[in-house]
């Protein structure tokens, strides 16, 4: 499976995020295929309503799943051979305009559907620089728990 992280925005400006991002991304690469793609708000858009495969938008207001749970849903995806899996990151200021009807119209798909949903890591506003890095950590430890590797524990 290939999963990229589209994130909206100019790159991490601060070295330790880029390093724990870099990092999360390394260890991924045991497990699948990762790219992280950083763009501008209009293009945002037009990836995440024209990106082929499951579409994940992570937004405060999306359903909120713990790791095994994640987990669960990463193995049910490979199930249906799903080939991408992609997540879409707004900026400091959420989506753009473009982008929160979609997201509204999508708020109660079951997250990681096929098609697209959204997804929360709960109500707390987290820099969204912080949020690629929560992702990629979870992402890693869903592989964790599905290979039984302790890192869970």
């Amino acid at each position: 499976m290939k999963i990229m992280v589209c994130a909206q925005g100019a790159g991490l400006k601060k070295p330790y995020t880029k390093m724990a991002q870099d990092e999360y991304a390394r260890r991924l690469t045991h497990y699948c295929e990762v790219s992280i793609v950083d763009v501008a708000s209009r293009q945002l858009a037009t990836y995440a309503r024209f990106e082929e495969g499951v579409r994940v938008l992570l937004d405060p207001r999306g359903q909120e799943l713990a790791s095994h749970e994640l987990a669960e849903r990463l193995q049910d995806l490979m199930n249906m051979g799903t080939k991408k899996l992609s997540f879409f990151i707004g900026g400091p200021e959420g989506f753009n305009p473009l982008l929160q009807g979609y997201v509204q119209q999508n708020l109660t798909v079951r997250p990681l559907s096929p098609g697209p949903s959204v997804l929360s890591f709960g109500r707390l506003t987290l820099p969204h620089e912080f949020v690629r890095i929560i992702l990629l950590e979870q992402l890693y430890r869903a592989f964790t728990i599905l290979k039984g590797e302790p890192y869970d524990k």
